[in-house]
């Protein structure tokens, strides 16, 4: 199975796909078995918000199956997969917003509504998905380069991807004047014992190390290299999914000398 272009990184890794079960009196095809693997990532492409038929396509699979399973899922949870976290969330970014009393703020992965809309003075948004009314619709690393060139700042950047935005960190911190917030969907990996990416990023070799805490310490030292203090204010760790939201100020030339003496 190959997968080409931009889009690959939606699409069901090939170790999750279950078996093919086989035809019989009852069934007039051979349906694919679910794995637990396979419906995690179903809500995850759910809580991104795609479409029912965007989602088959991401799963390989029909339409109509893709239908059925979430309404079954529905009736059997009695809720939506990210209510429960969904509501903690905007709670922690409506206190994060009066500790902060940012201004402006760029929002990288708006989806349909920008959370921060009549909140703010002023919002610029952002998603790869051109059927939403945002500002810009361009992959979250590639508006950042154009954004960083124009010499653009914001009081505060809200980086909240499907999986990791490790590429926008640098700029992001590099722009972010007063705050960053960010979205940890690495954190997903853990459950399927997957350190490839975490280690080449993060420098993380076991299951033991592979937590939130650990690569907040790394995306503080990204914000050091920047000249930048990151100071972690709320740190929530939910189902597959963290989010931290830093505080920034500018670092001091007095500290880094006095690091330097130090070493």
């Amino acid at each position: 199975m190959k997968i080409l272009g931009m889009e690959g990184e939606f699409y069901l890794p090939q170790e999750y796909i279950g078996l093919q079960t086989k035809k019989t009196n009852l069934t007039k095809n051979a349906p694919r078995k679910w794995t637990a693997e396979e419906i995690e990532w179903l809500y995850m492409l759910k809580d991104k918000g795609f479409t029912t038929k965007e989602i088959s396509k991401y799963l390989y699979r029909e339409k109509v199956s893709v239908s059925l399973k979430i309404k079954r899922l529905a009736k059997k949870n009695g809720k939506t997969y990210n209510e429960p976290h969904r509501a903690e969330k905007y709670k922690l970014n409506r206190l994060f917003l009066d500790r902060i009393q940012p201004k402006n703020v760029l929002d990288l992965f708006s989806g349909e509504r920008s959370y921060y809309i009549n909140k703010v003075e002023s919002v610029i948004t952002n998603d790869v998905d051109d059927r939403f009314n945002t500002d810009y619709t361009e992959k979250a690393e590639k508006l950042v380069c154009k954004l960083y060139y124009e010499g653009k700042k914001y009081d505060l950047i809200d980086v909240d991807p499907f999986g990791s935005a490790y590429d926008c960190f640098d700029l992001s911190i590099k722009m972010a004047k007063k705050a960053i917030v960010i979205t940890l969907g690495e954190i997903g990996h853990k459950r399927w014992k997957r350190l490839d990416f975490v280690r080449r990023h993060y420098g993380i070799d076991s299951l033991d190390d592979f937590n939130s805490k650990r690569i907040v310490e790394e995306i503080v030292k990204i914000g050091a290299r920047n000249k930048k203090i990151l100071k972690p204010i709320f740190l929530a760790d939910w189902r597959n999914i963290s989010r931290v939201y830093f505080e920034i100020s500018n670092m001091k030339i007095t500290e880094q000398w006095n690091k330097k003496q130090q070493q």
